[in-house]
Formats: structure tokens, C-alpha cells, sequence
């Protein structure tokens, strides 16, 4: 099982998208990052579909290491647990950031 979380942005359902690999926080790579994996991603955490993936440091510089495993989402999963990954290894990339449609988890 893999862990998400969205962090720094101004809800819940809005930020760097952060995964958890043992006791550790990492953000995930953004070169190969996509809607369809957005929208997954917010599927997963009631946040309802993503609208953005804004590039960069939109959500300001993650701390942890970067995650370069790839979610390959058809985009009609209904969790990201259900996505193949695939490793990319080491490239250059920046942190992937999401804004879903739901400002805050649903109840």
C-alpha cells in the first residue's frame, strides 16, 4: 500500500503530492506526471477530480527525497493503488503538484 498525501497548499486537496516510503515523506517527480494521475490521486483522497497540475515549485520545494516512480493511469482507477508504476531511475525533475476540484476531504 502506498500512502499520499497533498501538502502545502491551501486545503487538503491542494498541494505538492507527497508519498510515503518507509517512515519518510517523499515528493514525486514531475517529469512524466499527468492528469490522468492527478485526477486519480484526487479520486483517492476524496478530493474529487484534479483541475491543474501547476509546474515547478507551484506548492513550494519538497524536503525529502524525490520519488521517481512513475503512476501510469489510465485515469479510471479508483484509487492510485491500482495504477502500474514504473522507475525511471535517476532525472532531472521537480516536484509534482495537484489542485482538485473538492477544497476540502469529503466527509
Amino acid at each position: 500500500h502506498v500512502e499520499l498525501q497533498l501538502v502545502g497548499g491551501d486545503s487538503a486537496c491542494s498541494g505538492r503530492v507527497e508519498v510515503r516510503h518507509g517512515d519518510t515523506w517523499a515528493t514525486i517527480c514531475d517529469a512524466h506526471f499527468d492528469l490522468k494521475a492527478a485526477s486519480v490521486i484526487c479520486n483517492g483522497l476524496q478530493c474529487g477530480t484534479a483541475l491543474s497540475i501547476p509546474g515547478g515549485a507551484h506548492f513550494r520545494e519538497g524536503h525529502g527525497p524525490i520519488w521517481t516512480e512513475e503512476f501510469q493511469c489510465a485515469g479510471n482507477e479508483s484509487h492510485h493503488v491500482y495504477c502500474p508504476r514504473v522507475s525511471h531511475g535517476n532525472q532531472t525533475c521537480s516536484h509534482a503538484n495537484v489542485i482538485c476540484s473538492r477544497k476540502n476531504l469529503a466527509q
